[in-house]
């Protein structure tokens, strides 16, 4: 694998003030995956992929005939959230096909040298679980067992018959197991421990990794590698999946299920620590198979960083992997700065990447057509929306924010949940938690009761209970499936004043309940002081619905400018 590709190098850009609606906010860097300029590429892009038939996917170099479909449904489905489209359709079909491949084959992936399918099967947990993982459960299952079998002696993974481990496919099993833990399957930390390890020891000494490299065994020091192997893609591939595994052995943070707050969870919700022991096992095995210390893994980013900044890449001219080393990069950086805090929230390599892609889309929304490209346009197309809408930080926001250990996320119905270890339960609390949530779950337990809350009705003024009201709030108006309950939650929302609650009550505008979509805009026009901003029609259309919800989030962004919208709200 050689592309000659350019590591995207810092530089600072600057650009002028906001003007935001109750005042002014600066901008660090240049642009933002809620720009309209980047909108406007991913939907045209969309598009494209939109047009395309079976065939002209399957074209290309990517892998065997389920591959591109997958990563093409799995790039639409980050970016528009539909699991009806139809080529999110086309897209879990091909990963059916895949699935039944490998049953056929007892078990195991293809056995063909050079095979594609450790890629493939990586895609297939990540489309399969990010569109319904409770749905696709066996599916998933079938093809992590068949995946994470395929590791080397080494730690490593790589092509059939081959002793060398490879960086690029190391990457998709870490965003595998990263995937499957975020979701609640079970995993073999020690895999990952191992894994880990192999990534220490392959680096050169110089900080660099290369795409195929040489093991040179347990306590026997670095060695020097093959430089005919080495591209800024197999640095970052390697980079990043030191630190997506780091993540899953919680390196970079761990929970500790023996205190009474845990990450993500509704501040709302009975905690019931019914089942302590099978959570402590759970965090003990995590613990036990990282053996390499995050500041060693940080040490050995630090060497390749600097490795990097002395020695940077230009594009040659030559066929490449660009677009796929942008979404590399993407992966790179947002797991870094997950795992760095302290790191600035400036992204110049954002800025580059956007400012090349701008040259390099066709008319027909196409990227990797007039430049060349290993891979097909359709797959550079995919490669490039996951970069432009910064998928991984997306992905990253989301797991810590609607999910815990052991579970699938949030239930459906997020009125009475309860919890045990870590693990979610769609269950009754026993009582609750406050008035407020018992009005709320009166109204829901009685359809024919209409009434409207009384207008005198107030939140908490001590702000942390008030706080915990507004976190129970949106969850109920995002993930309810009682209408009564969105009802009440839109409304007290808006009443509220709080900035906090914009994106709640901008994805409040698609609810299917007229009174909900009205009190969501008339509680974005009190908050916002814009009274005069357009109101939705009874029946909206859905690009209607996409236009409204857009000016509230370009709104937002003049105010907050860093802000991570999930799914878009």
């Amino acid at each position: 694998m050689s592309d000659g590709q350019s590591y995207l190098r810092s530089f600072a850009i600057l650009i002028g003030l906001m003007l935001a609606g109750c005042g002014l906010a600066n901008r660090s860097y240049a642009y933002s995956p809620e720009d309209p300029e980047i909108r406007e590429m991913v939907d045209r892009a969309v598009k494209y992929l939109e047009t395309l038939s079976i065939d002209e996917i399957n074209k290309g170099t990517y892998g065997d005939p389920e591959g591109q479909p997958m990563l093409v449904a799995y790039a639409h489905f980050k970016a528009e959230g539909d699991p009806d489209a139809k080529i999110v359709q086309l897209g879990l079909d091909n990963a059916s096909q895949f699935v039944e491949r490998i049953r056929r084959g007892g078990g195991r992936l293809s056995p063909k040298p050079h095979s594609k399918a450790l890629y493939e099967a990586a895609v297939a947990i990540m489309l399969l679980a990010d569109v319904d993982a409770k749905k696709y459960r066996s599916e998933i299952q079938t093809v992590a067992d068949a995946l994470l079998s395929q590791q080397m002696p080494h730690g490593g993974y790589g092509y059939v018959g081959e002793p060398h481990g490879d960086t690029s496919q190391v990457q998709y099993i870490s965003l595998a197991m990263w995937t499957l833990d975020r979701k609640g399957f079970d995993l073999d930390f020690e895999r990952v421990g191992r894994m880990i390890q192999w990534i220490m020891r392959v680096q050169d000494p110089s900080g660099y990794w290369t795409y195929r490299p040489e093991d040179p065994g347990v306590g026997r020091g670095l060695v020097n590698q093959n430089r005919n192997l080495l591209t800024v893609t197999t640095c970052l591939a390697a980079g990043s999946a030191a630190l997506i595994a780091g993540d899953v052995l919680r390196q970079w943070g761990a929970t500790d299920v023996l205190q009474p707050k845990i990450e993500g969870l509704p501040q709302a919700v009975k905690l019931s620590l019914l089942d302590p022991t099978q959570e402590q096992k759970v965090e003990l095995a995590r613990k036990k198979a990282g053996k390499a210390p995050p500041e060693a893994i940080m040490a050995s980013l630090a060497k390749m960083e600097n490795y990097k900044t002395a020695n940077p890449f230009k594009r040659s001219g030559a066929p490449d992997w660009y677009y796929y080393m942008l979404y590399t990069l993407e992966r790179y950086e947002s797991f870094k700065d997950f795992a760095d805090p302290s790191r600035s929230a400036d992204a110049p390599w954002y800025d580059e990447g956007v400012t090349n892609l701008k040259k390099l889309q066709d008319n027909s929304g196409a990227f990797g057509v007039a430049d060349k490209s290993y891979n097909s346009p359709p797959v550079n197309t995919a490669f490039a929306i996951l970069f432009l809408i910064r998928s991984t930080k997306k992905s990253i926001a989301k797991a810590s924010q609607g999910t815990v250990a052991g579970g699938f996320g949030l239930p459906k119905d997020t009125s009475k949940i309860v919890v045990s270890g870590t693990q979610i339960k769609g269950e009754p609390t026993a009582e609750a938690v406050t008035d407020l949530l018992s009005l709320l779950e009166a109204e829901a337990a009685n359809p024919s009761d209409q009434k409207s809350i009384p207008d005198d009705m107030k939140l908490e003024t001590e702000p942390q209970r008030r706080q915990l009201q507004l976190d129970r709030l949106e969850r109920l108006v995002r993930g309810s499936q009682s209408w009564q309950s969105r009802r009440v939650a839109a409304k007290l929302l808006g009443k509220s004043d709080e900035l906090s609650v914009v994106p709640a009550l901008t994805f409040a505008l698609s609810d299917p309940d007229t009174v909900v979509r009205r009190s969501a805009m008339d509680g974005l026009r009190f908050i916002s002081r814009k009274f005069d901003v357009g109101d939705l029609p009874d029946k909206p259309t859905p690009e209607e619905t996409r236009k409204a919800q857009k000016q509230w989030r370009d709104w937002y962004l003049t105010i907050y400018p860093g802000y991570t919208f999930l799914d878009g709200f």
